[in-house]
C-alpha cells in the first residue's frame, strides 16, 4: 500500500484541527517531523511498557486500545479482523489520535493493535511536546479531548488529575530573582531597591529568618502609620512565608493564593529560595477571573458589593471548563471562593460579639467541597452555650433572604440558619445528635447526613469540633446505626439495563445522574468514613484515606474516584448547557447528547457504583436489615 509522500502529510495535517491552527511555517515544520506507516491487521502499534516514539494520527483503518493489565504477546493477536479476547477500552478510526497520556509520561499503559490494514502518521515526541510548549491553543485542544478520557489505573493520582493547565509546572512561568534586604535597611533604601530592580517585594534577612516585605507595606507605614522613612524595615516584614516548591503545579499555586488571599508566593527548592511567584505573573496564564472575585469580596464593604462579585462565579467555572480543567480543581477553587463570600457576608450582618460567640457552618455538597453550580442553600449557625443575641432572627434572616439574591435557591427542607432548629447551641445540638443517632426516623437520617459532612466557615470552628466529637462518641456507643444509615446507598437504582443500555425516566430522554450514581458514591463513601472516623469530607479525600485503610483494593478505589469524578464533570456540563439555553438547572443529562467515548465512560462507571454497592452490601450486612 503506497504512503502518502511529506506535501500529503501536510495536506492531510492542515485539514485537522487542532494542526490546522497552526501558523504556515509551524505547520511546515511538523509535516517535516512526521513519518507513515501502514500495519496489517492484527499487528501490535504500541505496547503496554514501552516508550513512545510518537503522536499516531489514523490515516485509513481501525485500532484497538487494549487493557494494559492483560499484556500481549511480542507476536500481538492472531492477524485477523476478529475482535482480540482482551478488554478493549477505545477505538480509533480515520483522523482520530493516540496516546497524548503516554507521551506526556513517557510510557505507553495500554496496548494499541490494529484492527484492519491501517494507515497511520508518526509525529515525533520530541516535535509534538514543542508544539504543545509554544502553542497553548493547540495543547487546550488535546487536553480537552484527553480529559474526556479515563486515565490509567496504575497512574499517580496527580498525574491523572492533569490538564492543559495544570500540566504547567511553576517553574514554567516566570519567577522574578530574589531580592534581599537586611532587617537593618530603611524604608527610603528598601523603596529604592524595589524602584531600581521593577519589583513589588523584596526579601530580608534577618539573622536566621527570612521574611518578606511589599511595596503596600511600606506605603502603610510611611503614610498610615507615619513612620519614619530612616526606620528599619525589619519589623515590617513577614517572617511566617508562604512557599510553594518550583516542580508543583500552576494550578496549586492558583488555589494557595486565593486560599490565603495574597499576590505573591516564595519559591524553593528545599533550603534554597529561587525566587517570587507574582499574581500578576500567574494570572497572565489564566483565562479566567478568579482572583478578581476572590478580590472583590475581600474588599467588599456592602452587600452589594459581594452579590456583584458572586454573579461572576458561572463565568469563571465556565471558563475553566472549557479550559479543561479537571472537575476536582474546579471544585476547590468554585469552594474557597463560596467560603470566602459566605464569610464575608457573615461578617457584614453579624455583631462582634455574634461572631465570637458563634459558627456559621456550610453543609452537604458545600461542606464536602463538591458544590460547582449553585445549587440549594445548606447552612447552620452553632451558638456558644448560654450565648443569646437579640438580633439573632433578624440577622439569620437577612443572611439567607441575602444568598437568595445571590442566586442561592432556597432549600427546599429548610436547613438554612434563618429556621431556628438549624441555629442553636452547641447543647441543643448535641441533643439532637442524640435524637438522630439513637431514636432515627427517615427524616433524621437526611438531616444527620447533611450535617456529618459540616464544615466550619466563620466564627469559632471549636464549637463544630465540640458537638462532632459527641457525635462520634454517640455512634461507638450505638453501632447498629451504620448500617441503618448506609442503606440509602441502595435505595435508588442505578440507570443501566441487563444489556448495559441507559434507563431513561419515563416520558423523558434524560436520566438522573445524581441519584443513580453521584448519591450512592458520595453516601456509601460517607457511611464508612464515619465509621472509621475519618476527618475528611470531600468524597475523593475520603477514598484515598480509606484506600490507605486497606478497605478495598487501590484499583477499585482509583476506579471509583474516577467514576465519581467524571459523573460530577458531566453533571456540572450539562447543568452549564442549561444556563446557557436559559433552561433550569437540575441532575438530569441526556445521553444521547454525549459523545461515544463518553457514553462508554458512563456506562463503565455505572458499572462501578453497582460494584460499590455491592461491596457497602456486604459491608454493612444490608441484606440482613428488614
Amino acid at each position: 500500500m503506497a504512503l502518502p509522500d511529506a506535501l500529503d502529510q501536510k495536506t492531510f495535517l492542515a485539514q485537522l484541527p487542532p494542526f490546522s491552527q497552526l501558523p504556515e511555517p509551524e505547520l511546515e515544520r511538523v509535516a517535516k517531523e512526521t513519518t507513515a506507516g501502514s500495519y496489517r491487521a492484527g499487528e501490535r502499534m504500541l505496547k503496554a511498557g514501552e516508550r513512545p516514539n510518537g503522536l499516531f494520527i489514523v490515516i485509513d483503518g481501525s485500532v484497538w486500545e487494549t487493557d494494559g493489565d492483560k499484556p500481549i504477546p511480542d507476536g500481538g493477536p492472531a492477524e485477523s479482523s476478529e475482535r482480540p479476547l482482551l478488554c478493549v477500552t477505545a477505538f480509533y478510526q480515520s483522523a482520530d489520535v493516540f496516546d497524548i497520556q503516554s507521551l506526556l509520561e513517557g510510557v505507553s499503559k495500554r496496548n494499541f493493535i490494529a484492527a484492519e490494514p491501517t494507515r497511520c502518521f508518526c509525529l515525533s515526541r520530541t516535535a509534538f511536546l514543542q508544539t504543545v510548549r509554544d502553542h497553548p491553543d493547540f495543547a487546550r485542544f488535546y487536553d480537552l479531548r484527553t480529559s474526556r478520557q479515563r486515565p490509567s489505573r496504575s497512574e499517580p493520582e496527580d498525574v491523572q488529575e492533569l490538564s492543559a493547565f495544570t500540566v504547567t509546572k511553576i517553574q514554567d512561568v516566570y519567577i522574578h530573582p530574589p531580592t534581599y534586604v537586611s532587617a537593618d535597611a530603611t524604608i527610603h533604601e528598601t523603596a529604592v531597591t524595589m524602584k531600581a530592580h521593577k519589583i513589588n517585594s523584596v526579601l530580608v534577612r534577618n539573622h536566621d529568618e527570612t521574611g518578606i516585605v511589599t511595596a503596600t507595606d511600606l506605603r502603610e507605614a510611611a503614610i498610615i502609620q507615619r513612620r519614619s522613612l530612616d526606620a528599619p524595615v525589619g519589623s515590617l516584614a513577614s517572617y511566617e512565608l508562604i512557599t510553594m516548591a518550583s516542580d508543583d503545579f500552576l494550578f496549586n499555586a492558583l488555589l494557595r493564593m486565593t486560599r490565603h488571599n495574597i499576590n505573591r508566593l516564595v519559591i524553593r527548592d528545599g533550603p534554597t529560595i529561587q525566587g517570587v511567584l507574582e499574581q500578576i505573573d500567574l494570572l497572565s496564564y489564566l483565562s479566567n477571573h478568579s482572583h478578581l472575585i476572590a478580590l472583590q469580596i475581600e474588599r467588599a464593604q456592602s452587600k452589594e458589593e459581594i452579590k456583584w462579585a458572586s454573579r461572576d462565579l458561572v463565568n469563571v467555572i465556565r471558563d475553566l471548563n472549557a479550559t479543561g480543567i479537571k472537575i476536582r480543581y474546579i471544585m476547590q477553587l468554585v469552594s474557597e471562593l463560596n467560603k470566602k463570600m459566605l464569610r464575608k457576608l457573615f461578617e457584614l450582618l453579624a455583631p462582634p460579639e455574634l461572631l465570637d460567640n458563634s459558627c456559621l457552618l456550610v453543609l452537604g455538597s458545600e461542606g464536602r467541597e463538591e458544590q460547582v453550580l449553585k445549587t440549594d442553600q445548606d447552612n447552620a449557625l452553632i451558638l456558644r452555650d448560654e450565648f443569646s443575641h437579640p438580633e439573632l432572627a433578624r440577622i439569620t434572616a437577612e443572611f439567607t433572604e441575602s444568598l437568595l439574591e445571590f442566586g442561592y435557591p432556597r432549600c427546599p427542607g429548610n436547613i438554612m440558619v434563618s429556621n431556628p432548629y438549624w441555629s442553636k447551641s452547641v447543647a441543643a445540638f448535641k441533643e439532637e445528635l442524640f435524637q438522630w443517632i439513637v431514636h432515627p426516623t427517615h427524616d433524621s437520617f437526611l438531616q444527620f447526613a447533611i450535617f456529618c459532612d459540616a464544615k466550619a466557615v466563620a466564627g469559632d470552628e471549636n464549637l463544630l469540633r465540640h458537638v462532632k466529637d459527641r457525635m462520634h462518641r454517640l455512634l461507638g456507643d450505638y453501632r447498629s446505626f451504620y448500617s441503618q444509615f448506609a442503606k440509602a446507598t441502595v435505595a435508588f437504582d442505578t440507570p443501566l439495563g441487563f444489556f448495559t443500555n441507559f434507563v431513561l425516566e419515563k416520558n423523558r430522554d434524560e436520566l438522573d445522574i445524581k441519584k443513580g450514581g453521584i448519591f450512592p458514591v458520595v453516601h456509601g463513601v460517607r457511611s464508612l468514613a464515619l465509621e472509621y472516623r475519618l476527618p475528611q469530607t470531600n468524597t475523593l479525600e475520603r477514598i484515598t484515606a480509606l484506600s490507605q485503610r486497606n478497605l478495598f483494593e487501590p484499583a477499585f478505589g482509583t476506579e471509583l474516584s474516577e467514576a465519581f469524578s467524571f459523573m460530577s464533570a458531566l453533571r456540572t456540563k450539562a447543568g452549564l448547557q442549561k444556563i446557557e439555553r436559559g433552561l433550569v438547572q437540575d441532575n438530569y443529562i441526556k445521553p444521547k447528547e454525549l459523545n461515544k467515548l463518553e457514553r462508554e465512560q458512563l456506562r463503565d462507571s455505572f458499572k462501578i457504583v453497582n460494584e460499590f454497592k455491592k461491596f457497602i452490601t456486604y459491608h454493612f450486612k444490608l441484606g440482613m436489615i428488614g
